[in-house]
């Protein structure tokens, strides 16, 4: 079976331990991110290069991305930018489901699967805070009313493309860097500070910008980013968080003809624009914990409720000298009646081995 009915631990454990139970190895996470990446770069390739064999696609603003110019306010260029960082997604959780193998449910959340009404309220309440905060500051910016003639098919595609963007960063930089650290390292709170430490300064070097302000800025994104996954139990909050972010600023440059957002090797931001930030993504991050706490999100694993193995698990086990009494009436009869392994059922003292210890007594 590809999801490991081990890999969660068999006591209840917090989102960034969801894959440290028995059956993690620390190779897992490293098959991962090979797995991941050889997915990634054949999708991203792909999108990257589709235009060129679409000609309605391959606009004047789409050959100058091989030039390094890009402008955003080109339709195609702006979905070909989402995409290529959204095919992470697929890539991730290839990597999750074959390498890791801690299945994909429990890559989104302790329950097992991503939380749809929860991300929906994540939505409703950032995305508000977020256009309060950002249009006016636009306006005393001196940004001007004055859309172009693709307006309207950017904002779909904002409205598309954009939240895909913004969870696959969530699900490489920040899910990805807690479980990953959080199955190495024993420790809770050491993982934690680990995987943080670790993913924040790689989430904001690869943006391009060498300006200190402007990678404080994304350190400080990436911090909240990880509160509200460990807070929550999953990505729902960050995700939300991320694409709210990205969605006001992209539609307000829809409307004002501009791409001035995207980061590159020339961007610079000033302390004045770092300490607002700050304070926006802290009154954002505030509010969704808040929301979380006042809806009782779950934000710890119940073990009682992951899959059970199947019989090739168990059969494999078994071979390894690894019996589980507690799951006895899953196993093939046959192989039980081979290995000497009869009723009655185990006693309470042999039970006592929920971690699979090696049973020489039911062994001939």
């Amino acid at each position: 079976m590809l999801h490991l009915p081990q890999i969660q631990p068999r006591e209840a454990a917090e989102y960034h331990k969801l894959s440290a139970g028995p059956d993690r190895r620390w190779y897992r996470p490293l098959l991962a991110i090979a797995i991941a990446a050889m997915v990634f770069l054949a999708l991203s390739t792909i999108v990257t290069l589709l235009p060129l064999a679409v000609p309605a696609l391959n606009s004047p603003g789409y050959q100058k991305l091989f030039t390094g110019e890009i402008d955003a306010t080109d339709p195609v260029v702006f979905a070909v930018l989402m995409l290529s960082i959204a095919t992470l997604i697929p890539a991730v959780l290839a990597g999750v489901a074959f390498g890791a193998r801690t299945g994909v449910g429990y890559f989104f959340s302790v329950e097992g699967r991503l939380r749809y009404k929860w991300l929906g309220v994540c939505f409703a309440i950032a995305i508000p805070i977020f256009a309060l905060a950002f249009i006016p500051l636009s306006l005393l910016e001196g940004t001007e009313f004055n859309p172009g003639p693709q307006l309207a098919i950017l904002l779909v595609l904002t409205l598309v493309l954009v939240p895909f963007q913004s969870a696959a960063e969530e699900l490489t930089f920040r899910a990805g860097f807690l479980q990953m650290f959080g199955s190495w390292i024993p420790n809770r709170w050491v993982s934690l500070l680990v995987a943080t430490l670790a993913s924040a300064p790689v989430f904001a070097l690869l943006h391009g910008s060498p300006d200190v302000w402007i990678l404080a800025d994304l350190v400080v994104f990436s911090l909240c980013a990880v509160f509200l996954m460990w807070y929550t139990g999953g990505v729902e909050a960050a995700v939300a968080m991320h694409a709210s972010n990205n969605m006001v600023i992209f539609t307000i440059e829809a409307f004002s003809n501009t791409s001035d957002s995207l980061i590159s090797e020339e961007t610079t931001s000033t302390p004045a624009s770092f300490l607002v930030s700050t304070v926006i993504m802290g009154t954002v991050t505030a509010a969704l914990a808040f929301a979380a706490k006042k809806a009782k999100i779950t934000r710890m694993h119940d073990p009682s409720k992951t899959p059970q193995p199947d019989p090739v698990y168990l059969a494999n086990e078994l071979n390894k000298g690894r019996f589980y009494p507690e799951w006895q009436s899953l196993y093939p009869q046959w192989v039980l009646i081979q290995r000497g392994i009869v009723a009655p059922a185990p006693t309470v003292q042999q039970s006592s081995t929920p971690n699979g210890q090696d049973l020489p007594g039911y062994f001939q």
